[in-house]
């Protein structure tokens, strides 16, 4: 089996994709999850409204760390896990929702953080036949300390798991990513260290932090459904880690057909 880690989403992925956002999407993608049947993820905030508001959703979200205006929560994983969700959620975010808009080529697409850590490695391992690319999500096209050492410890724990059923094939940049992880015994520090960390404690977000960095707290995988198109724009509809083993196509529903 290959394994490789993008340090930002590229294109023409086959198999089997987790997306790493740590800061913050995926590690409270999981924890919306929890507590909801499906959870839809866009990149536009008028789409999340528009949309929200003709399916009865929760808005849920962030523009540059902060909950847009008139949305019923931020994005904020310390404040979600106090949530008991009523009605499922949709959720915008800067920068995963572009991931994942890249990546749509691939077979499955999970969401992956420390967060679910040891739940996305075994539901990627039991899915996967040739490849897992562990993609980065960056922040506004660069490259991102906090996803690329969490995609050095998903890759780690792979190689462990894998090594005594099958041989692992690391791609260089799996290698750079698990060379970087071993600098930071600490993740948290790592989180801490990096650009969306230090905007985050500028914030006053530093709870965000503390809780991105705990380590499998939750056994929900976001599981990417189909992709909707409404008004124009890209809704992904995700649901809790069920996999077909058949490839999945992500068929697009329409406005209409959601009628």
């Amino acid at each position: 089996m290959r394994m490789r880690v993008d340090l930002l989403p590229k294109k023409e992925y086959r198999d089997t994709v987790i997306v790493v956002d740590v800061l913050r999407a995926t590690t409270t993608a999981p924890i919306i999850l929890q507590g909801t049947e499906q959870l839809f993820i866009t990149p536009s905030l008028a789409t999340a409204r528009g949309f929200g508001d003709q399916y009865n959703l929760l808005l849920a979200g962030e523009k540059e760390g902060l909950p847009p205006e008139g949305f019923n929560y931020g994005a904020s994983p310390a404040d979600l896990r106090k949530v008991q969700f009523e009605r499922d959620v949709i959720l915008t975010t800067d920068n995963s929702p572009h991931a994942i808009g890249a990546v749509l080529t691939a077979k499955h697409v999970l969401l992956g953080s420390f967060y679910n850590a040891r739940a996305v490695v075994d539901l990627a391992l039991s899915c996967a036949t040739e490849e897992i690319t562990l993609v980065c999500a960056g922040m506004h096209g660069d490259e991102t300390l906090e996803d690329i050492v969490c995609a050095g410890f998903l890759a780690r724990r792979i190689q462990k798991i894998q090594q005594n059923i099958q041989p692992v094939e690391l791609k260089d940049a799996a290698r750079l990513a698990i060379s970087l992880l071993q600098a930071f015994p600490d993740v948290q520090e790592a989180l801490m260290q990096s650009t969306a960390g230090v905007m985050l404690g500028k914030l006053g977000l530093l709870e965000d932090i503390a809780v991105s960095s705990l380590i499998s707290q939750s056994d929900v995988v976001p599981v990417l459904e189909n992709v909707i198109h409404w008004d124009g724009r890209p809704i992904y509809r995700f649901g809790r880690g069920k996999i077909s083993l058949e490839p999945a196509d992500y068929h697009t529903t329409t406005q209409e057909t959601l009628q």
